[in-house]
């Protein structure tokens, strides 16, 4: 039975209810190697091969199909399992997680690679032969929604920047696997320099600053999250400061008058906002803003018990 010490703000995968799992470098080791290509058709320049093809004359373009076909197959007839990856499979079994996996590389390859390397796939597996292809979330949330797990409650686990830049747009905590040398690990939660760390973690998760909390000290993010807000519902800075409070660590916004709806006031002043909010309650107006920030802050009702509201 897992400890569950990790409450909010604090963060451990270990408690997500459903897990997305990259296929390549993160279950099956195919040493993938895309460079000739690159150099082949965009002069050695870095881009994202398949977004690239639609720019590409229809020739030209099926023959980058091919070519990168050629090289996964090539990669899948190689595969081995990671070290690590049967042992995270065993723990999602034990534990009774679903999960998924959601990868850019084609059905035929993941089949293969499977085989090869011995490893079982889940029922929900999206490969780029059914669109949308991370890093679009909606590669992610289609992988939670046919898990029937809500989005905001699973993490990705991946090795590569589409894999964590398409968790961040989705919502989702965001696992780094694999690459201890990877310069986009701000992407991540949590990253780990291999899979075996991961799953030690899992069996024994310790309390995690997540992403959106990345800049505060663990020590000042435990003391902002025991106190709450009180706000006035005519305030005029009530949106901007509520999510400066969030940034520091706040996690409960409380208000006098939920019901009233935005001004005009309150929405000059909040930058970014979509007009389509004004005279909508103030209190879902609050609420899906911070959420799309600060998943863990509440806007609630009433006072709860432990935590000191202060007003603004």
């Amino acid at each position: 039975m897992l400890n569950r010490s990790c409450i909010p703000p604090f963060w451990h995968p270990a408690f997500s209810e459903g897990f997305i799992l990259d296929w390549d470098g993160v279950l099956a080791e195919t040493r993938l190697s895309f460079a000739a290509i690159r150099e082949k058709y965009f002069e050695g320049k870095f881009v994202p091969l398949f977004e690239a093809i639609a720019a590409l004359p229809p020739d030209q373009a099926e023959e980058l199909k091919k070519d990168i076909y050629d090289v996964e197959m090539q990669g899948a007839e190689k595969a081995e399992a990671v070290p690590g990856a049967q042992e995270l499979l065993e723990w999602l079994s034990v534990q009774d997680i679903p999960w998924c996996v959601v990868s850019r590389n084609c059905m035929d390859s993941i089949t293969l690679a499977a085989a090869r390397a011995g490893l079982q796939l889940p029922e929900v597996v999206k490969s780029r032969d059914n669109p949308p292809v991370k890093p679009d979330p909606g590669a992610l949330w289609s992988g939670a929604a046919e898990m029937g797990v809500p989005s905001a409650k699973c993490v990705m686990v991946g090795d590569f920047l589409y894999d964590l830049v398409g968790a961040r747009r989705a919502g989702i905590r965001a696992v780094l696997v694999q690459r201890p040398e990877a310069e986009w690990k701000h992407w991540a939660d949590v990253s780990f320099d291999n899979m075996t760390g991961f799953v030690a973690s899992l069996k024994s998760p310790e309390p995690l600053v997540p992403w959106e909390y990345a800049l505060i000290e663990a020590d000042k993010l435990k003391a902002a999250a025991s106190k709450g807000v009180r706000l006035s519902a005519m305030s005029p800075y009530l949106l901007s400061e509520c999510m400066k409070k969030a940034a520091e660590g706040v996690l409960y916004f409380l208000i006098d008058d939920p019901l009233s709806p935005l001004s005009p006031d309150q929405w000059r002043i909040m930058p970014g906002l979509a007009p389509s909010w004004l005279d909508q309650p103030v209190r879902e107006v609050l609420r899906a803003l911070l959420q799309s920030r600060f998943p863990m802050t509440e806007v609630v009702e009433k006072e709860l018990r432990g935590i000191s509201f202060l007003d603004r």
